[in-house]
């Protein structure tokens, strides 16, 4: 009888190690998820950031064509016709208008 009491004595002891290890794993695994989750949060927000970076140097490329294409832009001439008149009492009138020619060279706009 002992020896069934020593047997019984031993297979509790087997599995409350077998509960404490599960256990243990068990909180292992919750850290591997929360660490995975982590993991994925920060990927999202660096491909956030990936996108904005290349919206951001589209605006950029945009940018330097307009100036380029307005540093390739040449005002040719300016012609102005007019009157100015002075009435008695020192008001001004005036009209005028202005012809502006503008040129660009054809590879401004490839």
């Amino acid at each position: 009888m002992s020896v069934v009491m020593h047997a019984i004595a031993r297979e509790t002891d087997i599995m409350a190690e077998i509960a404490a290890i599960s256990s243990e794993q068990s909180r292992g695994i919750e850290q591997v998820n929360l660490a995975i989750t982590q993991m994925d949060k920060i990927a999202q927000k660096n491909a956030v950031l990936v996108k904005q970076v290349a919206a951001t140097r589209a605006v950029e490329n945009q940018g330097q064509r307009v100036f380029e294409v307005a540093a390739l832009v040449k005002v040719v001439g300016v012609e102005c016709e007019g009157w100015l008149a002075f009435t008695g009492s020192g008001a001004a009138a005036a009209s005028a208008t202005a012809t502006v020619t503008v040129t660009a060279t054809a590879q401004s706009f490839r």
